[in-house]
Parts: structure tokens; C-alpha cells; sequence
């Protein structure tokens, strides 16, 4: 009998697209196509040979949903994601064994969070990832080298944030979940930097029209793996 009830409870487990666990972890993976992404190594994008050197953005207003129902809002106001820093990578959230089958989060930080000021944690000024009051957050912060690139030492540097209208970066994305304690999200920096004429843009160092043209970019660029 015992052995007919675990038997059973497998089979609902593998079988029911919906997730049910007590808590629940999203895993952010770098890629560059279908590579894991490296630090310093080289990439190659038609004539263009590129090197990362550094990648950090944050997460914010994360929400698990069953179908169209929301079924799970995470209070964190924003989550650092930094690529030179693994521990950061994860985020474990305590979803109280509710089901659902789809994610929705926000790459950037969202305008409220915006106008509360100076913020502690992942969202503290001595992370590198704050401008001034008046500019707020930086949504994502992307360097590295192009062979094909102007500047001085071919070096591009891509600091995108805004949250005031028309200059507003930070964008909604919506993933399907797949069967597992773990959700793994990749985050596909060819995708973005394929879109980028690197000869022509390769410094944005605040909010502008360019900004806010790379940021819609981003939306196509995540996928669960």
C-alpha cells in the first residue's frame, strides 16, 4: 500500500505541468549563442571579435502566475545579478507549495523603487549601480572589448538605465516554466550585441533615446533552458 502511494505521488509529480514545492530557486545563466559566456574569452559576430568583461543587472518585481492568476509576488524591491559574482546568480524564493506553470520579472528597476531614494542591500549606491537621484538605477551594465569598435583600446561600455518618460529602460518579461525545483533562465548576450553596430555605438553612459533603443533589445534575449 505504502509503496502504491509514493508510486502515485511520482507520477503526479512528473506528469502535472503545474509546479508544487515549498521553495523554489531561479538560476540566471549567461550564454553567448550556445556557450556558456566567459569572462575575457573571445566571441566572434560576423567581423567582429568580442570580449566580456563585465556584466551585471538587476531583477526586480518578480511573480510567479497559474495560468492568468498571480499566484506568488516576491517583496525584494530589486535583485543584483552579476555575472563576476556566482553566488548572485540565484535567487531562492519561498513559494509555500503553490502551483503554477509561468514567471513574469522586470529586467531593471521599476519607476516607485526609483523614487524612494537611496535604497540598503542589493539596491545600495556602494554597488556600482547607481547614478544620482535625479537618473536613478542603473538597469544593466555591460563592458567589454570589439575589434571593431572606435574607442580608445577598442573598449565599449554600455551603462542602460532611465525611468522617466520617454527615456523609461526597464522592460516586462513573461517565460514558461518547465518541471523542476530550479527554474534555469539564460540570458543570451549574442542576441543583444548581434542587434548592436558596434563600429557606431559603443559608449551610453546615461539615459537617452539610444538607451532606451538597446533596452528593447533585452526582452528576446531570455529564455528558459
Amino acid at each position: 500500500m505504502k509503496r502504491t502511494i509514493i508510486k502515485r505521488f511520482f507520477w503526479i509529480l512528473v506528469f502535472n505541468p503545474l509546479h508544487l514545492f515549498s521553495q523554489y530557486q531561479i538560476c540566471f545563466n549567461h550564454k553567448f549563442q550556445n556557450d556558456e559566456l566567459i569572462i575575457n574569452k573571445k566571441n566572434i559576430i560576423r567581423d567582429d571579435t568580442i570580449t566580456i568583461s563585465s556584466l551585471n543587472y538587476y531583477v526586480s518585481m518578480i511573480s510567479l502566475h497559474n495560468n492568468s492568476k498571480i499566484v506568488y509576488v516576491d517583496n525584494q524591491l530589486g535583485h543584483l545579478i552579476s555575472h563576476e559574482n556566482h553566488q548572485s546568480s540565484c535567487i531562492v524564493l519561498d513559494c509555500k507549495k503553490i502551483k503554477f506553470n509561468s514567471i513574469h520579472f522586470k529586467l531593471g528597476i521599476d519607476s516607485i523603487t526609483h523614487t524612494k531614494g537611496v535604497l540598503g542591500n542589493d539596491l545600495d549606491p556602494s554597488q556600482g549601480m547607481y547614478w544620482t537621484w535625479r537618473s536613478g538605477y542603473i538597469n544593466l551594465k555591460l563592458e567589454g572589448y570589439s575589434s571593431i569598435c572606435a574607442a580608445k583600446n577598442h573598449f565599449f561600455q554600455f551603462h542602460i538605465g532611465g525611468y522617466q518618460h520617454p527615456n523609461n529602460t526597464s522592460h516586462n518579461i513573461d517565460l514558461q516554466t518547465k518541471k523542476d525545483s530550479t527554474m534555469n533562465i539564460s540570458f543570451d548576450l549574442f542576441k543583444l550585441l548581434n542587434k548592436i553596430d558596434l563600429s557606431q555605438t559603443f559608449q551610453i553612459m546615461s539615459p537617452s533615446k539610444k538607451s532606451v533603443e538597446i533596452s528593447s533589445y533585452w526582452k528576446n534575449s531570455f529564455y528558459v533552458e
